[in-house]
């Protein structure tokens, strides 16, 4: 049996999906609501007890082996225990039967605000007591076993790391302790990848979800295009993908965890690790070109201290995140050249949409913010050689 765990924000949609599928049947749970409406109404009660909590959803289906069928009192009873095993121990839930001819499984939405306290289960080390749970009911109930993908090919912490953290998570329960474990690293990182690749991102969408996560990542590619492979730093640690398990190398993201890669529309990845070498036939620059910026650029786009200050950090630290630095450069100075051309700023907008890295219109604001600041600093630096020189003393 094979167990997926996913936690979210809203429980509507989540059941409108799984009430509507077809050969969808509702065949248990703890509440009275009728449809995905008043389901979701109903949820709202136990929402209402720790607002605080974001992400209140919590959704598991449980699948059987291939060519394997269970009948409802049975899954009803798989999904009891299951529940009762990852701490849902007062909380609202409904079980939802999908009886695919090939895939025999059920869907669980649950509460993770308990009714009782109002506390939120704590989802420390769940992947890896799911797995427990799941190897226990396959025992129970003389189901086929089926190790998942995420046991097979992650590498986990060692033994002494499983050891504590059940200690101080068993201690966690009990009330003993006031704080649940504290997870190793490796497998915090592991379960950010988990949850960044649950509905199977691009591999651009991927890597910007573990920046927007504290997690730096680094890809380089061969002068062929080939992928000299992913890493990964948390918290000041680095790890490889390999390192982490088969299914977090490049290769591994894309066949494991449905990680897609378009060699095109993903393109800008190619700048991450290892950037193209600077060339000198970059567009030119006309530098005899009146260098006022105030005439040339939009009456919008404010270029004060303060202003070209904050906003060169934005850039800057955007920048520096994604590993575009050439990349950036190369754009900095084709704005440049446009701004002391006195393209309109739609044109030079409409440019820049046009290079390698996909850009919101706040960011394309700050780039031209940049180009104008560096313009701006240019000229300055010409005017006062300009003064300083002997042919102007005279």
């Amino acid at each position: 049996m094979i167990a997926k765990q996913i936690k979210g924000r809203g429980f509507r949609g989540l059941l409108e999906y799984v009430e509507n599928k077809e050969e969808a049947e509702r065949i248990g749970g703890n509440m009275s609501g009728r449809n995905p409406r008043e389901l979701a109404a109903e949820f709202r009660f136990s929402r209402q007890l720790n607002p605080n909590v974001s992400r209140a959803v919590y959704h598991v289906s449980l699948s059987a082996a291939p060519g394997e069928y269970l009948p409802d009192d049975t899954w009803n009873e798989i999904a009891e225990r299951y529940l009762t095993g990852m701490n849902f121990n007062n909380n609202q839930y409904v079980v939802y039967r999908h009886s695919d001819k090939d895939n025999d499984h059920i869907h669980i939405v649950a509460s993770r605000i308990r009714l009782n306290d109002g506390k939120c289960v704590h989802d420390g080390w769940d992947y890896k007591r799911s797995e427990v749970i799941v190897r226990q009911l396959e025992l129970e109930y003389n189901l086929e076993p089926v190790p998942s993908s995420h046991e097979k090919l992650e590498r986990t912490a060692s033994t002494g790391q499983h050891r504590r953290i059940e200690r101080e998570q068993t201690e966690y329960d009990s009330g003993s302790r006031d704080a649940p474990p504290e997870l190793p690293i490796k497998v915090k990182l592991q379960k950010i990848i988990e949850d960044a690749t649950t509905d199977h991102p691009t591999m651009s969408k991927f890597i910007e979800r573990l920046l927007e996560s504290g997690v730096e990542v680094r890809h380089g590619l061969t002068r062929n295009g080939k992928s000299k492979g992913i890493s990964y730093k948390l918290l000041g640690q680095a790890f490889s993908g390999s390192h982490l398990g088969a299914a977090y190398t490049w290769t591994g993201l894309q066949k494991h965890k449905g990680v897609s890669y378009d060699s095109i529309n993903d393109k800008q990845l190619a700048h991450n690790a290892a950037p193209a070498k600077k060339e000198n036939n970059n567009l030119p620059i006309d530098t005899n070109t009146n260098t006022n910026t105030d005439t040339n650029t939009d009456a919008n786009i404010n270029t004060n201290t303060t202003d070209i200050t904050n906003s060169k950090h934005t850039y800057q630290q955007t920048s520096l995140n994604r590993e575009l630095e050439a990349a950036n450069e190369q754009d900095i100075k084709i704005v440049k050249h446009l701004l002391q051309s006195g393209r309109p700023l739609e044109e030079i907008k409409q440019t820049i949409n046009a290079t390698l890295i996909e850009r919101t219109p706040t960011e394309i604001k700050e780039l031209v913010i940049l180009a104008a600041s560096e313009l701006q600093q240019e000229h300055q630096k010409q005017q006062r050689m300009q003064k300083n020189s002997p042919t102007h003393e005279l």
